[in-house]
């Protein structure tokens, strides 16, 4: 199995710093990653929002791959539905160019109210929205002339410019709907499900991959077991030190969903993260893994909204030292 870290440069207010500061240690975490044996860094994609989650992934993306050389760069997710396909194409060539062909492409239609409204675009269109940006993609990366008549985008004989390396990025769908599972079945994509999909899910896109004449035993599925992982020798010390900002994460993805947040730190569910030594994470991850059946990858938060830098980078050297070797 490998292993790879999620990155959101995220500067909450109640630890806010200098944003130069914060891109610097996410760039840096991205880059100690690659060299203490991760296999993929990727990054998530959300706009204006308070804590400045990251709404611009292709130049944080190139800024990794020019610190790095080998560790894979993915998009977990990318906003399909609220970016033109042919500038994102275009913006994932040159990345993919750039980073050596090291690029992993996910996207996914967006939940967030505040986004389409932001960007005139009416939220119940996100998923045919995205359907033809898979369909646009595919077509683009290719090569040669193509075209496209659809309800949203429509235009006749053009060519991608600079293309990416043959044959293009991986794409991925995330989610963990069935309109989700069968997307990817359907155009032979792989799949990464949301925190907390069903295995029946995953066992919908398998035998979609199938009817539509695609081998399921070579498409990965990368699953998020946990919103985050936090490696310390202490399990009670390390809650201590990591839980408020755990707190704070679901509380805003609650917030972002429409749901009420957790009235006091204290109703956090533990059981939600791992927390604690590495052999107790290690088993944590085999229990959340094996109901999903054949999964290639798992990913996690490599740092909580606001953590000290220094304990992500202290919790990511104690997952690679003791907790991947169990999965060779």
């Amino acid at each position: 199995m490998k292993f790879g870290i999620w990155l959101d440069f995220r500067n909450p207010v109640r630890w806010r710093q200098p944003w130069e500061e914060v891109y610097e240690e996410s760039l840096s975490l991205a880059t100690g990653a690659e060299e203490l044996g991760f296999e993929s860094v990727w990054l998530s994609e959300h706009h204006l929002t308070e804590d400045g989650y990251l709404p611009s992934l292709f130049p944080a993306l190139t800024a990794i791959a020019a610190r790095t050389r080998d560790i894979r760069l993915g998009t977990a997710m990318l906003l399909a539905s609220l970016t033109h396909p042919l500038r994102l194409a275009e913006d994932a060539a040159v990345t993919d160019l750039l980073s050596g062909g090291r690029l992993e492409l996910g996207l996914a239609p967006g939940y967030r109210d505040e986004e389409f409204q932001l960007f005139g675009v009416d939220r119940t269109q996100r998923g045919a929205r995205t359907e033809e940006t898979v369909e646009i993609l595919q077509k683009a990366f290719r090569g040669g002339l193509f075209s496209h008549s659809g309800k949203h985008f429509s235009f006749d004989r053009v060519t991608l410019t600079p293309a990416p390396r043959s044959p293009g990025p991986p794409l991925w769908i995330g989610g963990g709907s069935k309109a989700a599972a069968l997307r990817a079945g359907r155009h032979g994509l792989r799949f990464m499900p949301d925190l907390g999909t069903q295995p029946e899910i995953l066992d919908l896109y398998r035998q979609t991959l199938a009817a539509h004449g695609h081998d399921p035993a070579a498409f990965g599925v990368t699953a998020i077991v946990t919103p985050g992982v936090y490696v310390c020798e202490d399990a009670e010390q390390g809650w201590e030190e990591v839980k408020e900002h755990y707190w704070y994460l679901l509380n805003t993805f609650q917030e972002w969903f429409g749901n009420p947040g957790l009235p006091s730190v204290d109703d956090l569910p533990r059981e939600l993260f791992l927390v604690g030594p590495p052999d107790v994470v290690a088993e944590g991850i085999r229990e959340r893994v094996k109901p999903l059946g054949d999964v290639e990858r798992v990913i996690f938060f490599g740092r909580a909204p606001g953590l000290p830098a220094d304990r992500a980078t202290r919790s990511l050297e104690l997952f690679a030292e003791h907790v991947i070797p169990q999965f060779r």
